[in-house]
């Protein structure tokens, strides 16, 4: 329920210090237009809360017991109930879905069928991110309010598998809702109360529900930037992303991972936290929380997001360190603020040493971080310039054949060859290293520009049938929003067509007779929409 993020990136050479979650917490909500930020942060069991909002807002509205939507932090739960009935005997990881539906239920595929109820929780199952028929389930805006039992069953068994298994990490909202949905038949009840009374009870968490009641305390309002937006609801794949909690919680949540042995659900943590398939571009996951190395220690992730809310959870054992933001605007990213408690020491900029340009034309691809994001590399007038998924694109220097530095980021790739030939790419960040493919894909024709060349396309557009579309510059970029939605970036391939890069979309724009643009053609899953300029 989010998309893969840069964070700033790093010198494998420096060594980091770290800051007090509340300091990274508190330049953060700077930048807010609306809403605020809860943290929990404990080290060495010594637990510090902290709140921070807008300008224009309350601080002290955001303590530890406020209450916010965490997204799919709620898929570490969904993660660890299945565990807990693997411990209990009721099934196991190998359970296939089909033992846990009705019989009568016939599948168009039997490897839907066949897939585990470990696979749905690794996001190794081959099922797409949403299922084809999600727009059926969306409700005036709500994306998974609608989303029931039949409209699941029925994509499950008239959809089909692309290639064969075992299926590599890619991220599914529909597998971790679908063993959500299975566990609460497993259980003889609904997920909701599954997970309440196997987890939430047994670890003192008070405030940790889907459904709100009148012993709850009241949502935090959700934002999109400085608008007002929607709290989501959930039916068939809540076991996704339907949890509301506090920071109380989320801390002796955090806790109880750091020290499972001194809980009672410790065979079920020994079980969700152990390594079952790899991630592409490095690490690992568990039933439900990413698994990485930080510094040298493992270190437990998984961020959240749905229509005005953004969570993060870290938990690092072997220091006893658990780090928890919880913030009502998608405006922030709950990952980055808790990578913001990462300090590093000054930077020496790398020496640049100049490649010759048939060495430069080496570097150019498309490298596969994941099946969702990617690095792109481009050589223009003897720069080659970085871009991942969903970001602008840096240039990038070199300090040795094979190894580059960004100046405006402290960053480093790493090229590997074989047999003389590129292979993949290594981006440092953060004390993390995570390795790109190189792909078959032939490099895009993007033309690159500067900030003025791309200003005439910025204004507001009216699409027809649909929200108004803004389009917007950031630095040497140009930014498309859709009403409700957050900004991405869309990139110039010749005659006034763009391209998004996130989904497969492009924009064309119309000109008049003086060549002024008057209006745009979204195109996107075959559809042409137009919509006319309403700021000339």
């Amino acid at each position: 329920m989010k998309l893969l993020k840069v964070l700033s990136l790093f010198s494998a050479t420096l060594m980091a210090a770290e800051r007090p979650l509340a300091e990274s917490a508190s330049e953060a909500a700077k930048k807010l237009k609306a809403g605020g930020i809860a943290t929990a942060e404990s080290l060495n069991g010594k637990v510090t809360f902290a709140g921070f909002a807008a300008p224009a807002e309350n601080s002290k509205d955001y303590h530890e017991k406020a209450l916010f939507e965490i997204g799919s932090i709620t898929k570490v739960f969904t993660g660890l109930l299945l565990a807990q009935a693997v411990v209990e005997g009721k099934v196991t990881l190998e359970t296939p879905i089909s033992k846990l539906l009705d019989p009568g239920l016939k599948f168009e595929d039997p490897r839907i069928a066949a897939i585990t109820l470990k696979q749905l929780s690794t996001h190794t199952s081959g099922l797409p991110r949403l299922p084809g028929n999600h727009a059926a389930g969306v409700r005036d805006g709500d994306p998974y309010a609608g989303y029931d039992e039949k409209l699941m069953l029925d994509f499950l068994t008239h959809t089909k598998l692309e290639g064969e298994g075992p299926y590599p990490c890619s991220y599914s909202n529909l597998g971790v809702g679908l063993l959500g949905h299975l566990l609460g038949k497993v259980y003889g009840t609904a997920w909701e109360k599954a997970v309440v009374s196997k987890i939430c009870q047994p670890l003192g968490l008070q405030d940790t529900r889907m459904t709100l009641t009148d012993n709850l305390l009241p949502l935090a309002a959700p934002h999109e930037e400085d608008r007002p937006a929607k709290s989501w609801h959930f039916d068939a794949v809540a076991g996704a992303g339907a949890l509301r909690s506090t920071t109380t919680d989320l801390v002796k949540f955090g806790q109880a991972m750091a020290k499972p042995e001194s809980t009672p659900l410790a065979k079920a943590f020994a079980l969700a936290m152990q390594a079952h398939a790899e991630v592409p571009g490095g690490g690992h996951i568990g039933l439900g929380p990413f698994i990485s190395k930080s510094d040298g220690h493992l270190s437990y992730n998984h961020d959240g997001g749905t229509g005005g809310y953004r969570s993060g959870l870290q938990v690092i054992p072997a220091t006893n360190t658990v780090r928890v933001v919880l913030i009502n605007n998608t405006e922030l990213d709950g990952g980055a603020v808790i990578a913001g408690t990462r300090v590093e020491a000054p930077r020496v900029m790398p020496q640049e040493i100049t490649l010759d340009g048939e060495t430069l034309k080496e570097y150019p691809g498309v490298y596969a971080l994941s099946t969702e994001a990617r690095f792109t590399i481009l050589l223009r007038e003897g720069q080659l310039w970085t871009r991942l998924t969903g970001q602008s694109f840096l240039p990038m220097f070199a300090r040795e054949k094979d190894r580059f530095f960004l100046k405006v980021v402290n960053a480093e790739i790493h090229f590997t060859r074989k047999e003389g030939q590129i292979t993949s790419l290594t981006l440092l960040q953060n004390g993390r290293e995570q390795t790109a493919a190189r792909t078959e894909q032939a490099v895009p024709a993007i033309i690159l520009h500067k900030a003025t060349e791309l200003k005439p396309y910025v204004g507001t557009y009216s699409l027809l049938g649909l929200k108004d579309l803004t389009l917007s510059l950031r630095g040497n970029t140009l930014y498309a929003q859709l009403a409700g939605q957050g900004a991405v970036p869309v990139f110039d391939m010749g005659k006034d067509r763009f391209e998004y890069d996130v989904v497969e979309a492009s924009l064309t724009f119309n000109r008049n007779d003086q060549g002024d643009i008057i209006g745009l053609i979204l195109l996107q899953n075959g559809f042409p929409v137009p919509g006319a300029r309403k700021d000339k």
